[in-house]
């Protein structure tokens, strides 16, 4: 299976750190559920309390990882219809959340890799660990075989002796994706422990410092590091959410009205639209900031002040 880790920090115009948190996780994150290639989505959304000058520092505000059965639908993307609207509006909805502002330096406000997965210590994990993400880049002179090889024989049983660590996997990017997609890394890594001060703990050892030093001859800097407990968006075989079953036309227009969407809900013809997508898994998300439809009623609309 195919792993996609898409990290990002937020638009600094737009919402707090708290309200970007929250879009990403109810109405974002949802809406890009209804990809049909997409087998599992997990949110990584940056702990408050992981900032601040602690060791390692976040550097940015969340990652999302998504899963593929293979490289097919990043390489040639599905063109139907529905498919082409759904991936419209969530870029359109990427653009006003996260930070795409054109400007110079550009590096630190995103990362695109495509990789498999090399999982070190297979331990268990529960919803309440933490969890940290490293994306590396190798050393200049370095070629991707001699990284990865490196990095799973050598770094990897260094990185399994760090005291508290639960479960340790590595993501090596797939060597044909250099070819067909923008590549920012060559991998990641994903390290859980049981909370913040665990992974303060382990950082702080001997065998961190190893650790370390081997990282320092195999990767070059910045790394990018995400601190967060996973939220799973979509699981293996999950259907896409129904945002107004058993709902009348009736109830959909008093909903639309509550939550603002003034518009859609002074025209009878829009409850009417939302209720048949919704019936045909075609109304992709319905928050209070955000409601989405791809069938021919292409609905795209928030609540107007």
């Amino acid at each position: 299976m195919i792993k996609v880790l898409a990290p990002a920090i937020k638009n600094p115009e737009r919402r707090t750190l708290a309200e970007f948190h929250n879009y990403w996780a109810v109405t974002h994150g949802p809406l890009f559920t209804n990809t049909k290639a997409l087998r599992r989505y997990v949110q990584h959304l940056t702990l408050p309390e992981a900032y601040g000058g602690h060791d390692p520092a976040p550097t940015y505000d969340g990652c999302s990882m998504f899963w593929y059965d293979d490289l097919n639908p990043l390489r040639n993307p599905s063109t139907d219809p529905a498919d082409l609207a759904l991936r419209e509006a969530v870029m359109a909805d990427d653009r006003q959340l996260f930070d795409r502002i054109d400007g110079w330096p550009l590096d630190h406000k995103s990362a695109s890799i495509v990789a498999e997965e090399r999982v070190i210590i297979d331990g268990e994990i529960t919803p309440g660990m933490v969890k940290a993400i490293w994306a590396v880049i190798r050393k200049p002179g370095l070629t991707p075989q001699q990284c990865f090889k490196h990095w799973h024989e050598v770094h990897g049983p260094l990185a399994a002796k760090a005291p508290g660590m639960r479960r340790y996997v590595q993501n090596h990017a797939v060597m044909e994706a250099y070819a067909f997609r923008g590549m920012t890394h060559d991998g990641w890594s994903e390290a859980w422990f049981d909370d913040l001060d665990s992974l303060y703990r382990a950082v702080a050892s001997p065998e961190w410092k190893a650790l370390r030093e081997d990282g320092a001859t195999l990767f070059a800097n910045p790394i990018g590091v995400g601190i967060a407990r996973e939220l799973v968006q979509k699981e293996i075989g999950q259907e896409p959410r129904r945002w107004a079953e058993g709902m009348s036309e009736a109830d959909i227009r008093d909903r639309l009205s509550s939550q603002g969407y003034k518009t859609l809900a002074a025209d009878p013809k829009f409850a009417a639209q939302i209720k048949k997508a919704d019936e045909a898994h075609l109304l992709c998300v319905w928050t209070e900031e955000h409601i989405v439809t791809i069938d021919e009623s292409r609905i795209d609309a928030r609540p107007e002040v």
